[in-house]
């Protein structure tokens, strides 16, 4: 677990299932602060889960109404209120089309899950790209975070 402290916010990140599927969560630890200081996260916990496609297909089957596996999934628990000590939200990551994608892309699976994390991360901080412009802000924010 990472204990990222700021002075507005403290956001606990919990790694889950890193065991089974061989994850070190230590090169996640600059893409914490990197994310730190480009958006306002949120004061709270957030559980970073890692799962198969068969787990991440059932829920994006519940959740988005999609029959499918997917690499990424964030659910922002987020009511606006201080959520210091609770539970702000969830992002499961799919190892195997983490797998699969960092293939296909030619770069590491360390690569692919960082890219994942980043992006769940922003969209549980109220990021989102079903608009062209808010893709390109998206996309402009994962960049700068990842090759920083």
């Amino acid at each position: 677990m990472f204990r990222a402290i700021e002075s507005v916010f403290v956001i606990h990140i919990r790694f889950i299932n890193t065991k089974e599927w061989r994850i070190d969560t230590a090169p996640f630890k600059p893409l914490i602060s990197r994310l730190k200081k480009a958006v306002k996260a949120y004061d709270g916990i957030l559980n970073v889960i890692f799962v198969n496609d068969a787990y991440i297909r059932a829920l994006n089957k519940a959740y988005r109404k999609k029959d499918k596996p997917t690499d990424v999934l964030s659910f922002n628990y987020d009511t606006g209120f201080d959520k210091h000590g609770e539970l702000i939200g969830e992002i499961y990551i799919s190892v195997d089309t983490a797998r699969k994608q960092a293939k296909e892309v030619r770069h590491t699976i360390l690569d692919e899950l960082n890219r994942l994390f980043v992006h769940g991360f922003l969209h549980i901080h109220g990021f989102d790209h079903e608009k062209l412009s808010d893709f390109k802000k998206m996309s402009a924010v994962e960049e700068k975070i990842l090759h920083s």
